[in-house]
């Protein structure tokens, strides 16, 4: 069941886990200085000038102004107390629990902390026990006592978490068929905690109090509104491989909605539900889903694919960036792709002399891949020739990524590669196509020429014109439309 696998999945030896965390200190927050009294005894002479000619008699001092009280201002912001200079939270625990909570190297305890947005001491106390001391603002206090009460309650049974009250501004909650939570789980716990350390979060399987349904078992998902939602959509995605249908119908749309706390504010952040057809999702996935974390990583949004869809989270403008990524990736699969970068704010143009493209690809496209995943952008080249100065070029890279200095390293690499001066790092990636925007089953003896459009060779040409690694179609026109959830 769930509960024993969360059992299994947390547990680590006394020997490995039994170190505490030595107390850092907290500053002392700075004080203002108290305004010097008028009346205050000195023994400071008044050191302003006097007149020494003749006879002049000295001009008295003048009376100095009594100080005013400072009034504070109406928008000033009240100063907030330091929070390491509350006193803490504080649990005993025995040896076990603490063993427990401290996790292997410290990797449980550090990530309750992080969750919580607090920070935890674990210090010896009296008759074999130890005292838990927790840091922090109060809300962040609250939740970290209460994420250690249930990592500690995984031990002796399931956790039951109290769901009959106002939605927790920190909990998603997502069903498991009975015959995936082992599949969610991973042997001792891998793919849990994996998906955890991904997207920061803190998830267990529980029993909640209202809500409940038949043949499922209840994932709690705790963390920020971003991290939930990331480790929400991967869960989906393990799921719906072992259970095709659970979440996406054969229409390839989502069952439910998403409605988890922080949906719906009014702020811009939702998502977007991208279908795959044909063979498409393989080619989006990559190698070991390289493609599909690069392209996250360029536009800066949660992507996620479930079944024969995928998910894209975040606010407007990562949406946005991620849909056309993944929409100008599939159409490439047809060969040469023309995008005008004009009015974007999110790319670089840099254009590429002739005979440098084949240098600056690499073996397998193994250099380009290299310079993509170590500056988390989204690069390819297009047959788009219109410059600003109104000349031709022959070819143009268009580097993408959500970060200005992100794109500006990737195009200092792309010059250096071209002058052969770049090694790929990791022996590159093979996840696509040489030149640029496939996907896994891209062929590295695909026909350059053909790929851009210039192969005159027909049927005598010896390389593969078939650049789309098996075929099928490209990107749709109503991808090129608006979004849809």
């Amino acid at each position: 069941s769930g509960a024993r696998a969360n059992r299994r999945a947390m547990g680590g030896s006394d020997d490995e886990m039994r170190e505490a965390v030595a107390d850092e200190g907290a500053k002392a927050e700075a004080e203002d200085q108290p305004m010097m009294d008028a009346d205050s005894d000195s023994d400071d002479e008044d050191r302003r000038p006097r007149r020494t000619d003749g006879d002049s008699e000295p001009s008295p001092p003048r009376q100095r102004t009594p100080p005013r009280e400072r009034s504070p201002r109406r928008d000033e912001p009240k100063k907030e107390k330091n929070p390491r200079k509350n006193p803490p939270m504080e649990m005993i625990i025995g040896a076990e629990d603490a063993a427990f909570l401290v996790g292997t190297g410290g990797k449980t305890k550090d990530k309750v902390a992080r969750v919580a947005g607090a920070r935890l001491d674990l210090l010896d106390a009296d008759d074999g026990k130890h005292r838990l001391e927790i840091f922090g603002k109060d809300e962040n206090r609250r939740k970290a006592k209460q994420y250690v009460q249930w990592v500690l309650r995984q031990r002796v049974g399931p956790i039951t978490v109290d769901t009959s009250g106002p939605r927790r501004d920190d909990l998603s909650i997502v069903s498991v068929p009975l015959d995936c939570v082992a599949y969610v789980m991973g042997k001792n716990g891998i793919v849990l905690r994996n998906i955890e350390e991904e997207y920061g979060t803190l998830m267990f399987f529980g029993k909640p109090t209202s809500g409940a349904e038949e043949g499922v078992e209840k994932l709690m998902i705790l963390g920020s509104r971003r991290s939930r939602r990331g480790a929400e959509l991967k869960v989906m995605s393990a799921v719906e491989h072992k259970r095709k249908g659970f979440f996406v119908d054969e229409k390839k749309e989502l069952r439910r909605r998403l409605e988890q706390v922080g949906d719906g504010e009014g702020d811009g952040w939702g998502y977007d539900v991208f279908p795959f057809h044909d063979d498409e999702f393989s080619y989006a996935l990559g190698a070991q889903g390289s493609t599909r974390k690069k392209l996250a990583a360029a536009s800066g949004c949660i992507l996620e694919y479930i079944g024969d869809v995928a998910v894209m989270a975040g606010n407007r403008d990562e949406r946005r960036r991620c849909w056309d990524y993944l929409n100008w990736l599939l159409k490439q699969r047809k060969g040469a792709l023309s995008v005008d970068p004009k009015g974007r704010d999110d790319v670089l143009e840099l254009p590429v002399p002739s005979g440098k493209a084949g240098r600056l690809s690499g073996k397998g496209g193994n250099v380009l891949r290299s310079i993509e995943k170590e500056t988390s952008t989204f690069c390819f080249l297009t047959d788009h020739r219109a410059a600003a100065d109104g000349e031709s070029r022959d070819e143009l890279m268009l580097i993408f990524g959500q970060d200005k200095r992100d794109r500006y390293k990737a195009m200092d690499l792309m010059e250096d590669a071209m002058e052969g001066k770049y090694q790929p790092k990791g022996g590159g990636g093979g996840d696509r196509g040489g030149r640029g925007g496939g996907g896994g089953n891209r062929r590295s003896d695909a026909c350059h020429d053909f790929s851009v459009g210039k192969c005159t060779r027909g049927d005598k040409c010896r390389f593969s014109h078939d650049v789309g690694g098996g075929g099928g179609r490209g990107g749709r026109s109503d991808r090129d439309a608006s979004p849809r959830r």
